[in-house]
């Protein structure tokens, strides 16, 4: 198939450079800096470096190819709002519109598992069944969930469109070798309720394998729930993804129940005081991290051909093997 990417120059993106070209598809890709790609190794890849947000200049672009995945987002928890809902939701909504105007067969949009967990419910085993909660006071969350409901709504028996919801993904390069590795180091990383809940993972090379089935899927409209398989330990999981990256594993616990209102407060003095970086904790990471959260992938076994390819230890190998 011929393949636009956006994000390729990010974690997910850059992984799936490697799962496609490898499964022969021709890829066209968004990188906001070029420079970074070495474009003699990859010979069924061509870049591309244009603006997202320009729906004419992107459907030509996009003219002649098969597939568009949508993998590009802003990422960033703390004081975003704005660039949240400019370059998750706007943006994803002129892709969408460039896409169809370029008589693109499938979109592909890489969402969040996290868009489906309700603050103030139980989140254990949920389906694609449950309705999205309200997630406004969870920036990054909400700004997913809407753009996921714009690529649903946009699809039609012309223009299929389907949303992939991983859970918290890992792997070389995640967020652990971004920022949770080093705050570790700097025991800035802890535990809450000593990390004994179950947690829903998603390693990279699983989801490379949930977009390949994807992209042999006749299903529209559809999101689809991606993990590794059974929930383990939080604790557990994230003690064995620090320790191959030879990171440090803290032995800092505090209580869950006092772990939202210090970040309200940290978020209130980042807010109103002069202090340089972003607070060591704040609400939304709370909402992610701190809690129980399992999902159902039985959607995506029965409707994608979905199983996870590598088990726990084997992406743990990888990842080790690569550090």
């Amino acid at each position: 198939m011929k393949i636009f990417l956006t994000g390729a120059s990010g974690f997910v993106g850059s992984h799936l450079i490697e799962s496609l070209t490898s499964g022969g598809h021709e890829l066209v890709c968004h990188f906001r800096a070029p420079q970074t790609i070495n474009i003699e190794s990859h010979p069924n890849l061509a870049v591309w470096s244009g603006n997202l947000n320009d729906v004419e200049d992107l459907s030509k672009k996009l003219q002649g190819l098969d597939v568009v995945i949508h993998c590009a987002a802003e990422m960033k928890l703390w004081n975003s709002e704005k660039s949240l809902l400019e370059t998750n939701v706007f943006m994803t909504k002129n892709i969408l519109e460039s896409s169809r105007r370029a008589s693109i067969k499938q979109f592909i949009y890489m969402s969040d598992a996290s868009i489906a967990k309700n603050p103030l419910g139980q989140n254990l085993h949920i389906s694609e069944s449950r309705a999205l909660p309200s997630l406004q006071n969870f920036p990054y969350s909400h700004s997913k969930s809407q753009a996921e409901q714009w690529v649903l709504e946009a699809g039609d028996e012309t223009f299929r469109t389907l949303s992939l919801r991983p859970a918290t993904i890992w792997g070389r390069g995640d967020v652990v070798d971004q920022i949770l590795g080093r705050a570790a180091d700097l025991n800035k990383f802890g535990w809450f309720d000593q990390g004994d809940y179950l947690f829903s993972t998603c390693y990279i090379q699983n989801l490379c394998e949930a977009v390949n089935k994807s992209l042999l899927s006749d299903s529209n409209q559809e999101s689809f729930f991606i993990s590794d398989g059974p929930p383990m330990q939080f604790r557990q999981w994230m003690s064995m993804r620090l320790k191959v990256g030879h990171y440090k594993v803290p032995t800092l616990s505090i209580p869950r129940s006092f772990a939202r209102p210090l970040a309200r407060f940290t978020e209130n003095g980042w807010k109103y005081l002069p202090l340089r970086g972003e607070p060591p904790l704040i609400r939304e990471m709370v909402h992610l991290m701190a809690h129980p959260f399992s999902i159902s992938i039985q959607k995506a076994k029965d409707q994608l051909g979905y199983e996870p390819s590598y088990t726990m230890e084997d992406g743990m190998l990888e990842v080790e093997k690569a550090t």
